[in-house]
């Protein structure tokens, strides 16, 4: 059975190159402080499924977050999510006001709404 070995080395270094040969001597055993080594072995054909079946999962889900969204039953939720009315939210644009007084305008508006009260009780 194969086995695939992680090592990881922390050091201080300057840059990349130094990090490098820091990491070199270390594993020389030319040197024995200043680097921390995690280590971690687990067999290759763990890996290969794990590697495999997270692809495939996301993949999976990814698709099935698409097709729910454009399915009839994820456009019906979005659909009644947003039938409800905020008018918290809502802005309109009036138009210009067809009588010149407030008072005519507040009889008028009186009139119609006493007629509308009235068309919804009969109903």
């Amino acid at each position: 059975m194969k086995y695939r070995t992680v090592i990881e080395l922390v050091c201080e270094a300057s840059d990349k190159e130094d990090a490098m040969n820091i990491a070199g001597d270390y594993l020389k055993g030319d040197m024995d402080f200043g680097v921390d080594m995690k280590c971690s072995t687990n067999s290759l054909r763990m890996h290969k499924v794990r590697k495999y079946v997270l692809t495939s999962v996301v993949a999976i889900l990814l698709c099935a977050s698409m097709i729910f969204s454009v399915s009839p039953f994820g456009a019906q939720e979005k659909i009644s999510s947003t039938s409800s009315l905020d008018f918290r939210s809502t802005s309109t644009i009036l138009p210009a006001l067809k009588t010149k007084n407030k008072e005519d305008f507040k009889k008028e508006w009186t009139q119609k709404k006493n007629e509308a009260v009235l068309e919804y009780i009969k109903k």
